[in-house]
């Protein structure tokens, strides 16, 4: 081939390759903040949609042309056969494409819970746009009226929703945080099963307040009747819905499946009668150890926890700069903490289900036992008895050595 062949085959080449043939600007676009999923009466699926408004997160409280305000969200719903074709009309009710690429949370009403997340995994994980690294939440309601309620000082309820789970994970471990990645490889594992953090409206709930939260009129108010919080924790196995735990079920299964990262533990001060006087311990550092042990009957499981923190608030008449009170106190944090691990643990077995993953840890402990226990192991577990040993440790006491009316 010649040298101006060559020329004219380069330049064919890239007119052909130049250029985005598929581009998608921006402002033809509704990015989602957070979607919503129900089971409605009829069968079908109701998917709803909280796209993110840009001209109002800039202003005050509103936004928009002609200095009209209106809120930072926007949300609609579709009712369909299936999660993809909700996604598909959704073309038929708005202007853009719905955009889910930057979704952060998922939440999901109780009905579309006990219905099973099957096919909302499906979606995530065949869908190119949907990440699956989303937040989940379920709603003790439906989740299209959680999502169109407005809960201020957050203009974004869903991108405040994600922002909540995290600090909670980091801060508390009562909820731990559950994405769709995490729930894919629990119904994949030996346990298959994981518990998902609850949200729901608190306070007064009122026909007025109900119709104010959905209106830019509740950020004229210094406080809010209506809040968003995180309640309690459902239990899936196998994708399906079991029941639901408390915050303090909830801690102790945390700490059974090594989710504890930091936490504040309340406990009584041993010299007071009735139990009513308290102090409190932030809690630095918690390492949990499991262990599998097997008996002629059933397992058992070794759990070792260490806790390292610190004593922020007391009302313990008795001088804690001394060693033995700082040791009493250790004791009674312990016996907080087994207390607290024995409460899940009692809800989980009446449950019959395995969130804390320990056929996992059996199934690597004891590989050919496996095989055999695998087959009944919903009745084997509720047979497993734990060896529980709580070590811990205040490692500073804070900045005031001794309370106010110490005991000499």
């Amino acid at each position: 081939m010649s040298q101006l062949g060559r020329f004219i085959l380069v330049l064919i080449i890239l007119f052909i390759l130049a250029g985005c043939w598929n581009r998608v600007e921006l402002n033809e676009l509704w990015v989602t903040a957070a979607t919503g999923v129900d089971m409605m009466d009829d069968g079908q699926w109701m998917v709803s949609y909280q796209i993110i408004v840009p001209s109002a997160i800039t202003s005050g409280t509103g936004g928009g042309t002609g200095g009209s305000p209106q809120p930072a969200s926007h949300v609609f719903s579709v009712k369909s056969k299936t999660y993809n074709q909700a996604l598909a009309y959704s073309n038929l009710k708005t202007s853009r494409r719905i955009y889910v690429a930057h979704n952060r949370v998922v939440f999901i009403g109780k009905r579309a819970a006990e219905k099973g997340m099957d096919r909302l995994i499906d979606f995530y994980l065949r869908n190119s746009e949907a990440r699956e690294m989303v937040n989940m939440i379920v709603t003790d309601g439906l989740a299209s009226d959680l999502l169109k309620k407005l809960l201020p000082p957050d203009k974004l309820q869903g991108a405040a929703m994600a922002e909540l789970v995290d600090k909670e994970s980091d801060i508390l471990s009562v909820f731990p945080k559950v994405r769709v990645y995490d729930f894919v490889l629990s119904m994949n594992s030996d346990s298959k099963s994981i518990g998902v953090p609850v949200a729901e409206i608190i306070g007064e709930r009122d026909y007025q307040d109900e119709k104010e939260a959905e209106s830019l009129d509740v950020f004229k108010k210094t406080s809010a009747p209506l809040k968003l919080a995180l309640t309690k924790l459902a239990i899936f196995q196998n994708g399906k819905f079991k029941g639901f735990l408390d915050k303090e079920e909830s801690l102790g299964v945390s700490y059974l499946s090594q989710k504890v990262n930091n936490t504040e533990i309340s406990f009584p001060c041993s010299q007071q009668p009735g139990r009513e006087m308290y102090s409190s311990i932030l809690v630095n550092s918690a390492g949990v150890k499991l262990t599998p042990r097997k008996t002629s009957s059933h397992y058992t499981m070794q759990v070792r926890v260490k806790i390292n923190g610190t004593l922020n608030e007391t009302t313990c008449t008795k001088d804690i700069s001394k060693t033995k009170i700082i040791h009493d106190l250790e004791e009674e944090i312990a016996k907080e903490v087994t207390s607290t691990i024995n409460e899940g643990w009692t809800k989980l077995q009446e449950l019959g289900v395995d969130a804390t993953g320990f056929a996992d840890r059996i199934h690597r402990r004891f590989p050919r036992e496996w095989e055999t226990v695998k087959k009944n192991w919903d009745q084997e577990f509720k047979k497993i008895e734990l060896d529980i040993r709580v070590d811990a440790r205040i490692q500073r006491p804070g900045l005031l050595q001794k309370h106010i009316g110490t005991q000499s």
